[in-house]
C-alpha cells in the first residue's frame, strides 16, 4: 500500500492533477486497486478536464474497485455508496457522492459521462429507474441487451404438440424398472421425485426453463431423463447441444449421459442415441473467432439447434450470457439452465443467475419458468445441516478438534480445527498426506500404486488389465480427498500448500528427482483448454515416471486413460490443493477447507464457504480461525448491477 500511496502522489504530480492526495489515499486503502487502475483514472480525468475534482476521482476509484469484484456499475444511492467503506470514512463518502451528483447535474462531466446510449462517451449514467447507476458503456450495453433477450424469451411460447397424456406416458416409461436410471455401486433405481418430474414437464412444454438445486438434489440424472423425454418427443439427437462455461464442466456432462444411460437395464434405441452427445464449452459452441474477437454464431447467424442445455449456469458471466442469448432463436430452440443459485457467481463481471432467482426461489419474472429441487440424495444429515446453516449465515458452535482426530472422523461428520503458525500447518498437512496418500491400513495406498506404476512400461499401463487397474485405483484415491483454499498466495494459499505437500510426497515417491514440480505422483490440474488434446481447464491428472524414467501425465477419459509427455501439456498447476473457485462442479469424499488469515479479505463470503462445504460427500475439516469464519458468514456477495427481474 505504501508503494501505491507513493505512486499516487508522484503520478498525480507528473500529470498535474491537483486533487487532495491524502484524502484519495485514505479511500484507496479500503479499495483493492492496482497501479494500472490509477493510470486509467488519471487519463479519464485529464480527458474530462476534471484534474482537480477529488470527489470524481474517488467515485472512479470505487467503480474500478467494484468492477474488480464482479460488479458492473455503482449504485449512487448515498447509503449504498457509504456502506462500501468503514465507519471512519462513511460520512466523508456521503459528501463525496453528494458533490459528484451535484456536479453531474450541472454538466460538469459532460465530456466523460453520457446520459443516453446514443452519446459515445466512456461512461454512462442510467437514471431510468428509481436508482442512479454509473456504468462504463460496455457493461451498460451488454446488461441492457441481456434484459431485452430475457424479456423476449419470457414472452415467447413454443408451439406445443405434446398432450398431458403423452408426457405422463413418457414419465411412467423412464421410471419403469427396466428403463430407470440406476446409481451407486449397488445400482439403486432413482426415485420418481415429484419436483424432478415437474422439471421435465416444464422443459417439454416451455421454450425456456430454469432448474436449480443444491448438491445431491439429482440435477445430473434429471438432465439425462430430460434429454430422454425430449428425444422421445421427436427431437433429433443431432439437434441437441450440451454446453458449460468450462471444459471440465462440459466433459462432466458427457460423462453423465454415458454413465446414466449405461446404468439402464434395457435402454431403448432413443436412449442409446444420446451417447453420441458430447458437452462443449460455450466458446466452442458459439465458435469463437480470435481474428474478429467475436463469435460465428450471433444475432445475425443463429445457432442451429432444437435444444440447448447449459450446466453450471451460475459460473457464466454477464457478457458471455448475452452472447449466448443473442445466438439463440427462442422461437425454434428450447433453452435450459441448470445450476445452483447459492454457489459462487462467475469470476468475470455479473452474478446473473443469482439475480434471476430470489432467495425465496419462486418469485419474480421467472417464476413460471423455474423449478427448485430441494430433496437431497447425496449429502449426509450433518453435512446437509452445515450447508443449510452456512446459507443462512449461521455457524453452529462446536468443540475444536485436534487435526489428527478430525482426519479420523467417520462419514457424515465435520470439524473445526484451529489454525496456528505455519509450522503447525505443515505438521497438520503431513498428517493429511499420510492418511490419504500413505495409508498402510488399506490394501494398496497411493504411494504403493504410484511405485507399482513406475515399474511398468507405458504400453503395459494403458493396454493391460493389470495396468488399467493400477491407474483406476490411483484416480479413485485422487478423487477421494482435496484441500480447498480461498486464495492462491500466502501461507494459507493453495500455491504454498502444494509446495509443502509436493516436497513431502516427492521425497518419498521420487527421492532422486531434482527439485521442481514435476515428480512421480504429482497431482496436476489443467488451467487452459487444449481442444487438440481434448484437455480442458479443470481436468485433473497424475504425473508418473515409467520404467524408462520418462515423466508422463495420465488423465481419465471415457475410453479409459490418455497420456502426454509433461513437456507437451497445456498450462497446468499442482493440485493436491486448489482454490474453491476451481473446485466448482467437483465432488470429493473428504474436503479440508483452509481459511485465509486476513479477516478483511474480500473473498470472505458465505457463498465461498457454502461452495467449499458442498464439494464434500463424507467429511469436512474447516481449518482456520473462528473469527474469520464468522466474518465470512456475515457477508454475502453483493455485485452491483441494474438487473432487476
Amino acid at each position: 500500500m505504501k508503494q501505491l500511496e507513493s505512486f499516487i502522489v508522484d503520478f498525480f504530480h507528473a500529470k498535474k492533477i491537483n486533487s487532495d492526495c491524502d484524502i484519495i489515499n485514505s479511500f484507496a486503502e479500503c479499495l483493492e486497486l492496482g497501479i494500472i487502475d490509477f493510470m486509467t483514472i488519471c487519463d479519464l480525468v485529464e480527458i474530462g478536464s476534471c484534474c482537480s475534482d477529488t470527489d470524481f476521482i474517488i467515485v472512479l476509484m470505487v467503480l474500478f474497485a467494484l468492477m474488480r469484484e464482479g460488479s458492473v456499475c455503482i449504485d449512487l444511492d448515498k447509503d449504498v455508496f457509504s456502506r462500501i467503506f468503514p465507519e471512519n470514512l462513511q460520512e466523508k463518502s456521503v459528501r463525496v457522492v453528494e458533490n459528484f451528483l451535484s456536479g453531474l447535474k450541472d454538466g460538469k462531466y459532460a465530456k466523460l459521462i453520457a446520459k443516453s446510449c446514443n452519446d459515445y462517451l466512456p461512461l454512462i449514467i442510467d437514471q431510468s429507474g428509481a436508482r442512479q447507476l454509473l456504468y462504463f458503456q460496455k457493461y451498460y450495453f451488454y446488461e441492457k441487451n441481456l434484459k431485452g433477450h430475457f424479456f423476449k424469451m419470457l414472452s415467447t411460447q413454443h408451439a406445443q404438440a405434446l398432450t398431458e397424456n403423452d408426457i405422463e406416458q413418457m414419465l411412467t416409461q423412464i421410471y419403469s424398472d427396466n428403463l430407470v436410471i440406476r446409481v451407486g455401486k449397488k445400482a439403486f433405481p432413482i426415485s420418481a421425485d415429484k419436483m424432478q418430474q415437474q422439471a421435465i414437464r416444464l422443459v417439454l412444454t416451455s421454450s425456456f426453463s430454469i432448474i436449480t438445486g443444491g448438491p445431491g438434489t439429482g440435477k445430473t440424472s434429471l438432465m439425462v431423463n430430460m434429454l430422454r423425454c425430449l428425444v422421445r418427443a421427436g427431437i433429433n439427437v443431432s439437434r441437441i447441444i450440451l454446453a458449460a462455461p468450462t471444459g471440465r464442466a462440459a466433459q462432466r456432462m458427457t460423462q453423465a449421459v454415458t454413465t446414466c444411460i449405461s446404468s439402464i437395464l434395457e435402454p431403448t434405441h432413443n436412449d442409446l442415441a444420446l451417447c453420441k452427445l458430447k458437452g462443449s464449452t460455450l466458446h466452442k459452441v458459439l465458435q469463437y473467432q480470435g481474428f474478429s474477437n467475436d463469435f460465428y454464431y450471433r444475432d445475425s447467424n443463429k445457432l442451429p439447434a432444437s435444444v440447448v442445455v447449459i450446466d453450471e449456469i451460475s459460473m457464466v458471466d454477464l457478457i458471455m450470457l448475452e452472447k449466448v442469448l443473442q445466438a439463440i432463436d427462442i422461437s425454434k430452440t428450447k433453452l435450459v439452465f441448470l445450476g445452483d443459485k447459492d454457489q459462487l457467481p462467475s469470476v468475470e463481471a455479473g452474478a446473473v443467475f443469482a439475480e434471476m432467482i430470489s432467495d425465496k426461489g419462486n418469485t419474480g419474472a421467472f417464476k413460471n419458468r423455474l423449478v427448485v429441487l430441494k430433496k437431497v440424495y447425496r449429502l449426509g444429515e450433518n453435512l446437509l445441516k452445515l450447508a443449510e446453516n452456512v446459507n443462512q449465515g449461521l455457524f453452529p458452535l462446536k468443540e475444536h478438534l485436534q487435526f489428527k482426530d478430525a482426519v479420523l472422523m467417520k462419514s457424515d461428520k465435520w470439524a473445526f480445527v484451529k489454525a496456528g503458525k505455519v509450522g503447525k500447518l505443515e505438521k497438520d498437512l503431513i498428517c493429511w498426506i499420510k492418511y490419504h496418500y500413505f495409508n498402510s491400513d488399506i490394501d494398496k495406498s497411493y504411494c504403493d500404486l504410484v511405485l507399482k506404476a513406475g515399474e511398468m512400461e507405458e504400453k503395459q499401463l494403458l493396454e493391460t488389465e493389470q495396468g488399467k487397474s493400477v491407474l483406476r485405483k490411483i484416480f479413485q484415491i485422487v478423487e477421494k480427498a482435496r484441500i480447498l483454499s480461498f486464495v492462491r498466495k500466502g501461507f494459507f494459499g493453495c500455491e504454498w500448500i502444494n509446495i509443502l505437500i509436493s516436497r513431502y510426497i516427492a521425497n518419498n515417491l521420487d527421492p532422486f528427482k531434482e527439485s521442481g514440480k514435476v515428480f512421480s505422483g504429482a497431482i496436476v490440474i489443467i488451467t487452459r483448454n487444449d481442444y487438440s488434446k481434448e484437455l480442458f481447464n479443470g481436468d485433473v491428472g497424475v504425473i508418473l515416471q515409467d520404467s524408462n524414467g520418462v515423466y508422463k501425465a495420465f488423465f481419465p477419459c471415457l475410453e479409459g486413460f490418455i497420456r502426454f509427455h509433461v513437456d507437451l501439456l497445456p498450462a497446468w498447476q499442482l493440485s493436491f490443493a486448489m482454490t474453491v473457485h476451481k473446485s466448482q462442479g467437483s465432488e470429493f469424499d473428504d474436503v479440508m477447507i483452509v481459511l485465509p488469515d486476513d479477516e478483511n479479505h474480500r473473498l470472505l463470503t458465505k457463498e465461498i464457504v457454502y461452495t467449499a462445504i458442498t464439494r464434500a460427500k463424507k467429511k469436512v475439516i474447516i481449518y482456520g480461525a473462528e473469527k474469520i469464519m464468522q466474518t465470512a458468514l456475515s457477508r454475502k456477495i453483493k455485485r452491483q448491477s441494474g438487473l432487476i427481474f
